[in-house]
């Protein structure tokens, strides 16, 4: 009897820890769930912000630097104004493509996704910005050697030349590393999300 005793407060104690740590887990699980929406949430509105400065640049700078252009070299010839009408023309591809590709990914709703939804969003929006980057190969380098032509007034100014050609490289630099942190960070948004389903 006393044996039985001892065995039921010993089995209603392991009940009671065991629910004490059910509770714990339980409460260490929601803290980590939050942990990760707060991660995600940061990551994700760092790639908002770029794509809103983008925005900005292709309808604000490109008409800007595109109307400046035009009023300046109005009576040069094409070879002067067309640089006006070829920095308007990607500004507003640029901008639609772009908006396109922040439409697909859908950063706000992104979070609340199911891993399956979430990576087939991620995914076209890869591909998506893959065929942006094909599709401005070109016209970015015809834009890239008119620049430094006008900027010389069509004569070899090494020091010039170099001068354009430094800034361009900065410039372009900045934006493909900014692109590789956006991919790093869908990467580990993708995982995060993951982890949140299992």
């Amino acid at each position: 009897m006393t044996q039985q005793i001892i065995e039921s407060n010993e089995l209603s104690e392991l009940k009671d820890q065991f629910a004490l740590m059910t509770t714990k887990l339980e409460k260490q699980k929601i803290i980590n769930d939050e942990l990760l929406k707060e991660s995600m949430t940061t990551k994700l509105s760092h790639i908002e912000r770029w794509y809103h400065f983008r925005f900005r640049i292709d309808i604000i700078a490109a008409p800007i630097i595109s109307i400046v252009s035009f009023a300046q070299y109005m009576n040069e010839g094409f070879r002067y104004w067309g640089f006006s009408l070829l920095v308007l023309a990607i500004g507003l591809t640029d901008f639609l493509l772009n908006r396109k590709s922040y439409k697909i990914l859908d950063i706000s709703n992104l979070p609340n996704l199911s891993m399956t939804n979430a990576s087939e969003k991620v995914v076209r929006h890869k591909q998506l910005h893959s065929m942006i980057n094909k599709i401005f190969l070109l016209p970015m380098t015809i834009l890239i050697v008119w620049t430094i032509a006008i900027a010389c007034n069509y004569t070899w100014n090494l020091q010039i030349i170099a001068l354009v050609v430094f800034m361009l490289v900065v410039s372009i630099s900045f934006g493909i590393r900014q692109m590789k942190r956006n991919r790093k960070r869908l990467e580990t948004v993708l995982h995060q999300i993951k982890l949140l389903n299992e």
